[in-house]
């Protein structure tokens, strides 16, 4: 009889375990996208990205369609695949993308994305740009500003405008609307057609020398010492005047965009901006491991004497709002209130390993005195004569507190492998994956509305209160079966 009693017993600590420490509520899969549901677009293409996981955080496949035809994804690596949304019918269109895994779990994500068409050539919004030199302690090559997206541009040939604008070259290989890649920027007087085998933008109207004068930040450092298997700080100077991209200052050196805080991995002509969109075009010389930009390339056999960090040198606060705040303050440079938050912003946001909340606190400043610009004028209204007082401070200050095809760049070498580990199951330009990968220019809800969601399973309002009582139960039981097993004759 007491075998009997002690046997349920056990079957009751089991039934009471299973209640204390059941499953876990949010298994399934979970999907987020850099889409924005009930939004309207003028522009015919948009590009965005998929993460999708199973329950143990595995990447997982994802099924996109446009009213309800199937979306090939652009290309696909080991943390996010990428779609390009073709429209074609006006008005509502509902994209939908979906997931399944953990033994028949689905998730789905609908979006009502309304497009109203436009003419080819025709301006359908804005989007921010700049180039960045803050790597190399240059500041801003070229300032954060407005332009225009026109109706079937690429991001590639808005990129050449850009440039073209500022007095600059660029060379490239593949063309502006298939596998571009951005190997150098140049001063503008530069008169080679080909430079390492790319090929030349067309020469600026004004040109502009880059006047480089390079400061590697110290943060920077030890870490390229450790990562890199080549590490010049004085390369520019000595071997690239005048011509900036791979290669130069090191082996992992190169151009990279991110689009609203995402580093996506396709390259420019692969990309296609939306109103609004905030393009930074920066120059890395770990891999993107300086500039928040490493997963963009995965993290698979760059070797230095360390080896690369998982995620990155440090962590990179997201600067978008502060520089889109930036472009617009760069009409107001006269009020006096207008400067002064500028200049912090300027030197907050050239700060590599810059807080979060120092980020924030910048943005929330000059945005401040933009909305209510004093009337007395500043002393400093030459925005070239600001950046070169921040630029100088911040060397100092950081330097006081240290401590796809197969072009002939550093992506054919050290990137090749991913382009082919990472693309066996994608249709897509080897370049362009390339131009992901050191040019190619995750992002937070505030800045791209990155929508995510969860098995339909709610999670528990109180997730301890099961766990307490089941760790209750099973303790009077076992102390009721030791009771019985003592009393046995």
């Amino acid at each position: 009889m007491t075998k009997k009693i002690i046997a349920l017993l056990l079957c009751a600590l089991c039934f009471i375990g299973a209640l204390a420490f059941p499953v876990s509520a949010s298994s399934g899969p979970t999907i987020e996208t850099t889409l924005t549901d009930n939004i309207t677009l003028s522009g015919s293409k948009k590009t965005f990205d998929v993460y999708a996981r199973n329950s143990s955080g595995e990447k997982i496949k994802a099924v996109v369609k446009l009213n309800g035809e199937p979306v090939s994804p652009v290309w696909d690596d080991t943390d996010k695949t990428s779609y390009t949304l073709c429209f074609t019918k006006e008005g509502e269109n509902i994209v939908t993308v979906s997931a399944s895994s953990d033994g028949g779990k689905k998730t789905e994500l609908t979006y009502r994305i309304t497009y109203r068409k436009a003419s080819q050539g025709e301006a359908i919004g804005s989007a921010v740009w700049s180039v960045e030199l803050f790597t190399v302690g240059g500041g801003y090559l070229v300032y954060p500003s407005e332009m225009p997206i026109y109706e079937g541009e690429t991001a590639a040939e808005q990129l050449i405008r850009l440039l073209g604008e500022n007095g600059f070259v660029g060379y490239y290989s593949g063309t502006p609307t298939s596998s571009f890649y951005l190997g150098y920027i140049a001063d503008g007087t530069s008169k080679n057609e080909k430079y390492n085998n790319y090929t030349k933008t067309p020469s600026p109207k004004a040109p502009k020398a880059l006047s480089i004068k390079t400061a590697i930040p110290e943060i920077l450092k030890p870490y390229l010492k450790d990562t890199m298997t080549f590490f010049d700080e004085d390369d520019y100077e000595k071997n690239w005047a005048g011509y900036i991209g791979e290669f130069v200052y090191t082996n992992g050196s190169g151009w990279m965009y991110s689009v609203n805080n995402v580093f996506p991995n396709v390259g420019f002509a692969d990309e296609y901006l939306s109103d609004g969109d905030v393009v930074r075009v920066q120059f890395t010389l770990g891999y993107g491991a300086d500039i928040g930009g490493l997963g963009a390339l995965g993290n698979g056999g760059f070797s230095g004497s360390g080896g690369m960090p998982e995620s990155g040198y440090f962590k990179v606060a997201d600067k978008d709002n502060l520089t889109a705040l930036i472009s617009k303050a760069r009409g107001l440079l006269g009020r006096a209130n207008v400067n002064k938050a500028y200049q912090n912003a300027l030197s907050v946001v050239q700060t590599l390993d810059a807080s979060q909340s120092a980020v924030d606190s910048a943005s929330s400043a000059l945005s401040n005195a933009l909305s209510s610009p004093d009337n007395s004028s500043s002393s400093i209204s030459s925005s070239s004569s600001v950046q070169s007082s921040v630029s100088s401070s911040i060397t100092s200050s950081v330097q006081s507190s240290s401590s796809s095809s197969s072009s002939s760049s550093v992506q054919s070498s050290a990137f090749s492998s991913i382009s082919s580990s990472d693309s066996s199951s994608a249709p897509i330009d080897s370049e362009a994956s390339v131009q992901h990968s050191q040019s190619s220019l995750i992002a937070t809800e505030s800045s791209m509305s990155i929508n995510s969601a969860v098995a339909e399973q709610e999670k528990p309002r109180f997730p301890f209160v099961p766990v307490i009582i089941g760790g209750a139960g099973i303790i009077a039981v076992g102390v009721i079966a030791i009771i019985i097993i003592k009393k046995r004759p």
